[in-house]
Protein backbone atom coordinates (compact mmCIF):
# COMPACT_ATOMS: atom_id res chain seq x y z
CA UNK A 1 0.00 0.00 0.00
CA UNK A 2 1.37 3.44 -0.92
CA UNK A 3 2.11 6.13 1.85
CA UNK A 4 -1.35 8.04 3.13
CA UNK A 5 -2.10 11.57 1.91
CA UNK A 6 -1.68 13.91 4.63
CA UNK A 7 -4.68 16.31 4.96
CA UNK A 8 -5.64 19.47 7.66
CA UNK A 9 -10.04 19.34 8.29
CA UNK A 10 -11.45 22.67 8.18
CA UNK A 11 -14.30 22.82 10.42
CA UNK A 12 -16.35 26.27 9.41
CA UNK A 13 -18.41 27.68 11.78
CA UNK A 14 -20.27 30.69 12.34
CA UNK A 15 -23.08 32.75 13.98
CA UNK A 16 -23.58 30.35 16.88
CA UNK A 17 -25.25 33.35 18.73
CA UNK A 18 -24.30 31.92 21.91
CA UNK A 19 -26.99 33.40 24.28
CA UNK A 20 -30.52 33.60 22.31
CA UNK A 21 -33.35 31.32 23.10
CA UNK A 22 -35.67 30.08 20.54
CA UNK A 23 -38.44 27.33 20.91
CA UNK A 24 -35.66 24.91 20.17
CA UNK A 25 -32.44 26.58 21.11
CA UNK A 26 -31.21 27.89 24.06
CA UNK A 27 -26.95 28.04 25.48
CA UNK A 28 -27.77 24.24 27.23
CA UNK A 29 -29.27 22.78 23.91
CA UNK A 30 -26.28 24.72 21.97
CA UNK A 31 -23.84 22.47 24.35
CA UNK A 32 -25.88 19.82 23.74
CA UNK A 33 -24.89 19.77 20.17
CA UNK A 34 -21.66 20.88 19.87
CA UNK A 35 -21.01 17.40 21.98
CA UNK A 36 -22.49 15.69 19.44
CA UNK A 37 -20.84 17.17 16.73
CA UNK A 38 -17.74 16.19 18.12
CA UNK A 39 -18.78 12.62 18.14
CA UNK A 40 -20.02 13.14 14.15
CA UNK A 41 -16.10 14.76 13.73
CA UNK A 42 -14.60 11.57 15.06
CA UNK A 43 -16.69 8.92 13.11
CA UNK A 44 -15.86 11.13 9.67
CA UNK A 45 -12.65 11.06 10.79
CA UNK A 46 -12.53 7.23 11.06
CA UNK A 47 -14.48 7.06 7.71
CA UNK A 48 -11.34 8.64 5.76
CA UNK A 49 -9.47 6.53 6.96
CA UNK A 50 -7.02 6.48 3.77
CA UNK A 51 -5.96 10.33 5.05
CA UNK A 52 -3.65 10.83 7.91
CA UNK A 53 -4.60 13.79 9.34
CA UNK A 54 -2.08 16.88 10.71
CA UNK A 55 -4.97 18.74 12.11
CA UNK A 56 -8.43 20.22 12.40
CA UNK A 57 -8.25 23.92 11.85
CA UNK A 58 -11.71 25.37 13.34
CA UNK A 59 -12.90 28.75 11.58
CA UNK A 60 -15.08 30.74 13.52
CA UNK A 61 -16.64 33.45 11.60
CA UNK A 62 -18.35 35.75 14.14
CA UNK A 63 -21.44 36.26 15.79
CA UNK A 64 -20.20 33.94 17.92
CA UNK A 65 -21.85 35.70 21.33
CA UNK A 66 -25.74 36.86 20.04
CA UNK A 67 -24.67 40.22 22.10
CA UNK A 68 -26.50 43.27 23.22
CA UNK A 69 -29.10 46.18 21.75
CA UNK A 70 -28.32 44.53 18.18
CA UNK A 71 -32.07 45.43 17.46
CA UNK A 72 -35.12 46.17 19.52
CA UNK A 73 -36.42 43.62 21.56
CA UNK A 74 -33.48 41.85 21.45
CA UNK A 75 -33.25 41.22 25.28
CA UNK A 76 -36.69 39.06 25.08
CA UNK A 77 -35.21 36.56 22.82
CA UNK A 78 -32.48 35.87 25.01
CA UNK A 79 -31.96 33.25 27.62
CA UNK A 80 -28.25 34.84 28.82
CA UNK A 81 -28.58 38.85 27.73
CA UNK A 82 -25.62 39.59 29.52
CA UNK A 83 -22.79 39.98 26.90
CA UNK A 84 -19.76 39.83 29.15
CA UNK A 85 -21.54 36.35 30.26
CA UNK A 86 -22.70 35.15 26.74
CA UNK A 87 -18.53 35.57 26.11
CA UNK A 88 -17.51 33.94 29.52
CA UNK A 89 -19.71 31.10 29.17
CA UNK A 90 -18.48 30.05 25.35
CA UNK A 91 -15.68 30.29 25.98
CA UNK A 92 -15.49 27.96 28.97
CA UNK A 93 -17.65 25.67 26.53
CA UNK A 94 -15.02 26.13 23.64
CA UNK A 95 -12.30 25.23 25.53
CA UNK A 96 -13.55 21.97 26.81
CA UNK A 97 -14.89 21.21 23.39
CA UNK A 98 -11.50 21.99 21.81
CA UNK A 99 -9.63 20.20 24.41
CA UNK A 100 -12.06 16.90 23.83
CA UNK A 101 -11.13 17.70 19.51
CA UNK A 102 -7.47 17.58 20.40
CA UNK A 103 -7.78 14.14 22.09
CA UNK A 104 -9.49 13.08 18.38
CA UNK A 105 -6.89 14.43 15.82
CA UNK A 106 -3.88 15.11 17.98
CA UNK A 107 -3.79 18.49 16.80
CA UNK A 108 -5.98 21.63 16.94
CA UNK A 109 -5.79 25.13 16.17
CA UNK A 110 -9.16 28.01 16.17
CA UNK A 111 -9.04 31.19 13.78
CA UNK A 112 -11.59 33.54 13.96
CA UNK A 113 -13.00 36.88 12.73
CA UNK A 114 -15.87 38.78 14.78
CA UNK A 115 -18.86 39.82 13.14
CA UNK A 116 -21.81 42.26 13.64
CA UNK A 117 -23.38 40.92 16.63
CA UNK A 118 -20.76 41.49 18.40
CA UNK A 119 -20.45 45.10 18.25
CA UNK A 120 -20.37 47.09 21.93
CA UNK A 121 -22.54 50.08 20.18
CA UNK A 122 -22.94 52.28 17.15
CA UNK A 123 -20.42 54.90 18.46
CA UNK A 124 -18.05 52.09 19.95
CA UNK A 125 -14.89 51.83 17.58
CA UNK A 126 -15.02 49.26 15.19
CA UNK A 127 -12.40 47.21 17.12
CA UNK A 128 -14.68 47.36 19.72
CA UNK A 129 -16.42 43.59 20.13
CA UNK A 130 -17.17 41.38 21.91
CA UNK A 131 -16.61 38.06 19.84
CA UNK A 132 -12.71 39.58 19.67
CA UNK A 133 -13.63 39.55 23.82
CA UNK A 134 -14.49 35.71 23.69
CA UNK A 135 -11.64 35.03 21.60
CA UNK A 136 -9.61 36.49 24.32
CA UNK A 137 -10.41 34.81 26.70
CA UNK A 138 -10.76 31.34 24.98
CA UNK A 139 -7.02 32.42 24.27
CA UNK A 140 -6.02 33.13 27.63
CA UNK A 141 -7.79 29.53 28.88
CA UNK A 142 -6.25 27.67 26.23
CA UNK A 143 -2.72 28.79 26.50
CA UNK A 144 0.01 27.30 24.30
CA UNK A 145 -1.57 23.64 23.95
CA UNK A 146 -4.32 24.61 21.30
CA UNK A 147 -3.75 27.84 19.09
CA UNK A 148 -6.46 30.74 19.19
CA UNK A 149 -5.97 33.44 16.36
CA UNK A 150 -7.97 36.61 15.85
CA UNK A 151 -8.07 40.27 14.65
CA UNK A 152 -5.52 42.55 17.03
CA UNK A 153 -4.80 46.30 17.76
CA UNK A 154 -3.68 47.19 13.88
CA UNK A 155 -4.97 44.56 12.03
CA UNK A 156 -8.58 44.61 10.37
CA UNK A 157 -11.05 44.32 12.94
CA UNK A 158 -13.11 42.17 10.48
CA UNK A 159 -11.02 40.10 7.56
CA UNK A 160 -8.18 37.63 8.16
CA UNK A 161 -6.34 35.52 5.97
CA UNK A 162 -4.93 32.28 6.55
CA UNK A 163 -2.80 29.49 5.61
CA UNK A 164 -4.28 26.59 5.23
CA UNK A 165 -1.09 23.67 4.15
CA UNK A 166 0.11 26.49 1.99
CA UNK A 167 -3.10 27.52 0.65
CA UNK A 168 -4.46 31.27 1.40
CA UNK A 169 -7.87 31.20 3.19
CA UNK A 170 -10.30 34.10 3.81
CA UNK A 171 -12.33 34.22 6.52
CA UNK A 172 -14.96 37.05 6.42
CA UNK A 173 -18.58 37.21 8.83
CA UNK A 174 -19.50 38.96 5.90
CA UNK A 175 -22.03 41.26 7.59
CA UNK A 176 -21.15 44.37 4.71
CA UNK A 177 -22.18 42.16 1.82
CA UNK A 178 -25.55 43.54 0.22
CA UNK A 179 -28.24 41.23 -1.06
CA UNK A 180 -29.91 42.14 -4.52
CA UNK A 181 -33.60 41.14 -5.12
CA UNK A 182 -33.51 38.76 -1.68
CA UNK A 183 -30.08 37.10 -2.82
CA UNK A 184 -26.80 37.56 -1.16
CA UNK A 185 -24.94 35.30 -3.62
CA UNK A 186 -24.67 38.19 -6.32
CA UNK A 187 -22.92 40.51 -3.37
CA UNK A 188 -20.48 38.08 -2.25
CA UNK A 189 -19.41 37.92 -6.34
CA UNK A 190 -19.06 41.47 -6.77
CA UNK A 191 -17.05 41.89 -3.40
CA UNK A 192 -14.73 39.08 -4.22
CA UNK A 193 -14.54 39.97 -7.79
CA UNK A 194 -13.25 43.91 -5.91
CA UNK A 195 -11.11 42.41 -3.15
CA UNK A 196 -9.45 40.73 -5.97
CA UNK A 197 -7.51 43.65 -7.24
CA UNK A 198 -6.15 44.48 -3.48
CA UNK A 199 -3.36 43.00 -1.56
CA UNK A 200 -5.48 40.52 -0.11
CA UNK A 201 -5.42 38.97 -2.77
CA UNK A 202 -4.58 35.88 -3.98
CA UNK A 203 -6.90 33.69 -1.86
CA UNK A 204 -7.91 30.04 -3.23
CA UNK A 205 -11.16 29.65 -0.58
CA UNK A 206 -13.20 32.42 0.93
CA UNK A 207 -15.28 31.04 3.78
CA UNK A 208 -18.66 33.36 4.73
CA UNK A 209 -21.38 33.23 7.36
CA UNK A 210 -23.57 36.14 8.26
CA UNK A 211 -26.67 34.67 5.90
CA UNK A 212 -27.88 31.43 7.86
CA UNK A 213 -27.32 29.49 4.95
CA UNK A 214 -25.37 27.00 3.54
CA UNK A 215 -23.91 27.31 -0.46
CA UNK A 216 -20.39 26.55 -2.75
CA UNK A 217 -19.80 28.29 -5.42
CA UNK A 218 -16.60 27.99 -7.58
CA UNK A 219 -15.50 31.81 -8.91
CA UNK A 220 -13.21 31.25 -11.40
CA UNK A 221 -10.13 29.45 -9.20
CA UNK A 222 -11.55 30.91 -6.13
CA UNK A 223 -13.88 28.31 -3.55
CA UNK A 224 -16.27 30.07 -1.98
CA UNK A 225 -17.65 28.32 1.03
CA UNK A 226 -20.76 29.90 3.10
CA UNK A 227 -21.52 28.27 6.47
CA UNK A 228 -24.78 28.02 8.43
CA UNK A 229 -26.01 28.65 11.59
CA UNK A 230 -26.55 26.77 14.90
CA UNK A 231 -29.58 28.25 15.69
CA UNK A 232 -33.06 26.42 14.98
CA UNK A 233 -36.25 27.96 14.45
CA UNK A 234 -34.51 31.48 13.68
CA UNK A 235 -36.54 33.59 11.82
CA UNK A 236 -34.38 35.82 10.93
CA UNK A 237 -33.26 34.65 7.35
CA UNK A 238 -36.81 33.83 6.83
CA UNK A 239 -37.81 37.71 7.15
CA UNK A 240 -34.70 38.88 5.09
CA UNK A 241 -33.89 36.26 2.74
CA UNK A 242 -37.25 34.38 2.39
CA UNK A 243 -35.00 31.48 2.96
CA UNK A 244 -35.73 29.10 6.19
CA UNK A 245 -32.24 29.31 8.25
CA UNK A 246 -30.01 26.08 7.59
CA UNK A 247 -28.61 24.62 10.45
CA UNK A 248 -25.35 23.15 9.01
CA UNK A 249 -21.44 23.81 8.98
CA UNK A 250 -18.76 23.13 6.32
CA UNK A 251 -16.59 20.55 6.78
CA UNK A 252 -13.95 20.03 4.25
CA UNK A 253 -10.19 18.52 3.33
CA UNK A 254 -7.20 20.57 2.40
CA UNK A 255 -4.06 18.71 1.30
CA UNK A 256 -1.01 20.36 0.14
CA UNK A 257 -1.75 20.23 -3.74
CA UNK A 258 -5.19 21.13 -3.15
CA UNK A 259 -7.15 23.10 -1.10
CA UNK A 260 -10.58 21.40 -1.18
CA UNK A 261 -9.95 17.92 -1.63
CA UNK A 262 -13.61 16.43 -0.05
CA UNK A 263 -16.53 18.05 2.17
CA UNK A 264 -19.56 17.48 4.41
CA UNK A 265 -22.54 19.54 5.11
CA UNK A 266 -22.50 18.87 8.96
CA UNK A 267 -25.47 18.74 10.62
CA UNK A 268 -25.63 20.49 13.94
CA UNK A 269 -29.46 21.43 14.66
CA UNK A 270 -29.69 18.02 15.19
CA UNK A 271 -28.28 15.93 18.26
Amino acid sequence: MGEKQRETAVLVMSDLHYGKRTRTFDPGIFGQRMDALGGKLAEIRGLLSDYAFDELAVCCLGDANDGTDIYAGQPHEQAESDVQEQANQLAVLLHGWLKRQKDVWGHVRLEATPGNHGRAGHGAAVGANWDRVMYRYLQLMCGDSIPVGFPVKGEMPFLRKIKVRGHDVLLYHGHDIHSYSGIPFYGMLSRLTKWATTGLFPVEVALMGHFHTLGDWPINKVRLLCTGTAVTDDDWALATLGWESQNQWWLFGVSDSRPVTWQFAMDIGVN
